[in-house]
């Protein structure tokens, strides 16, 4: 079943909404701005995340911003939205290793050795950290709106 809505109205309220009419070009611009924003309130540590935000489709209803894609970054989201309690095994290994001497990006620096071991950890999970949600609803009340009432006003 699908649903549709069917203006109809006086001359003015069809030239104002045909003023609208690229409204393609209205939601890029939002857009750019939302990957803008986005990418200035990510936090950052090896900057990785920052550099998957990225415009993704935009047609004449509506624009996609996206992060993690194709760079396989897979903890967009857990940046986002935070992450529950879980337990933590390893996959290749008979047990996980950490601690020692380590590079920003967690491998460790040449000639250091792992200092603790474990088959298994109980993660307590993460807090959120938004940063993609309110970096494009920012960039929609600074610039969207004003696109949007100027392009409105120009068709009367």
């Amino acid at each position: 079943m699908s649903f549709g809505l069917r203006l109809t109205g006086t001359r003015q309220l069809q030239s104002r909404l045909e003023a609208l009419g690229n409204t393609k070009q209205h939601l890029g611009r939002i857009g750019l701005e939302g990957v803008a924003e986005a990418k200035a309130r990510v936090p950052r540590r090896t900057g990785n995340l920052a550099r998957t935000i990225r415009l993704g489709r935009v047609t004449e209803t509506s624009v996609e911003v996206t992060a993690g894609g194709r760079n396989k970054v897979g903890y967009a989201a857990a940046v986002e939205y935070g992450s529950r309690a879980h337990v933590i095994r390893p996959r290749k290994a008979k047990v996980l290793a950490w601690g020692g001497v380590r590079t920003l990006g967690g491998r460790l620096r040449k000639g250091a050795h792992a200092t603790n071991f474990a088959r298994r950890v109980r993660h307590p999970g993460t807090r959120a950290k938004p940063y993609l949600v309110p970096g494009v609803m920012a960039a929609v009340r600074r610039v969207g709106s004003g696109l949007l009432v100027k392009a409105w006003n120009s068709g009367a």
